[in-house]
């Protein structure tokens, strides 16, 4: 038989074409840059083609690269899938999953299904990371956290990544310093009458927002206030004459029962799990989803 690449050597492919630099990837690695770079030109001499294209600009993938790095990581994930199932088989480790929930979700009930998840499972080992979009699918594509909790359909390739349905959320209205009848249905000129508490401008929610606005017409908005999470926003609202517009799931969790109102137009958003296929932690992640969406279904 033809000699194959090693391990390594896949792994260290697989780095370049997250770096695009061979000094960065040799760090990466932690290994020097030549032998990251003998490294590089066995691989293509094994394979039989150009993997990687040099010159004095920089480098790249070839067009031979970008067809061989799926494969390669599938041969990683694949080995690292059937050790990680031998492991806990043979109780050698725990499961542990590291989960990532949406800032703008503020899925304070998502924290108490982990916690009954847990004492149902007590041999399961859960990390919860608050983050946004951009960080959650970075960190779903680099393998630092398993799980992502977020809205979809977004603006993102997602070919990636499969997901599953958790909930509806409806975003509602809320301004309690407002004396608005409680069954009066807001239209978006009368959302802007008071100062708007929005998201940063980097955010999934600004982004969905502003889209919202824009597709009633409205292309600028009035005085806002940016704040990083609803729990702020809300307590914003509470002590200023101001609104925001706040899912209503997370007002129902807080024990918040009047002071908004719903939309004329609905905004309702898809609270999904999200996660790579082939993952090595599979058994362990169904485990988990499967419970959580079980327990928001009752």
């Amino acid at each position: 038989m033809d000699e194959l690449p090693t391990l390594q050597e896949l792994q260290s492919f697989i780095t370049y074409s997250k770096m695009g630099n061979f000094t960065l990837a040799a760090q990466a690695a932690n290994i020097t840059q030549s032998a990251f770079s003998a490294q590089m030109k066995k691989l293509e001499r094994l394979v039989g083609v150009k993997l990687i294209a040099r010159s004095t600009r920089g480098s790249r993938l070839t067009a031979e690269g970008e067809k061989f790095l799926p494969e390669a990581e599938h041969i990683i994930e694949t080995l690292e899938r059937a050790i990680h199932s031998i492991r806990l088989a043979n109780k050698l480790e725990r499961p542990m999953l590291n989960v990532g929930i949406l800032r703008s979700i503020g899925d304070v009930r998502m924290n108490a299904y982990v916690s009954y998840f847990q004492q149902a499972n007590p041999n399961f080992s859960i990390s919860i990371y608050d983050m946004e979009e951009e960080e959650m699918l970075l960190d779903l594509r680099e393998n630092r956290i398993d799980i992502g909790t977020c809205y979809l359909p977004n603006n993102k390739d997602m070919s990636s990544y499969e997901s599953i349905a958790i909930r509806e959320d409806s975003v509602v209205y809320y301004a309690p310093r407002r004396e608005i009848p409680g069954d009066k249905l807001l239209t978006c000129e009368e959302l802007l009458d008071y100062t708007m508490v929005m998201y940063p401008p980097k955010y999934f929610m600004s982004h969905r927002l502003k889209s919202y606005f824009s597709e009633e017409g409205r292309q600028s908005l009035p005085q806002l206030v940016r704040l990083s999470n609803p729990y702020a926003m809300i307590d914003y609202c509470q002590r200023n004459d101001a609104g925001a517009l706040i899912s209503r799931h997370l007002l129902d969790t807080l024990g918040i029962t009047e002071g908004f109102n719903a939309l004329a137009k609905p905004l309702n958003l898809q609270v999904c799990f999200v996660y790579r296929n082939n993952n090595s932690k599979w058994d362990t992640m169904k485990t988990f989803m499967d419970y959580i969406v079980q327990k928001v279904g009752q």
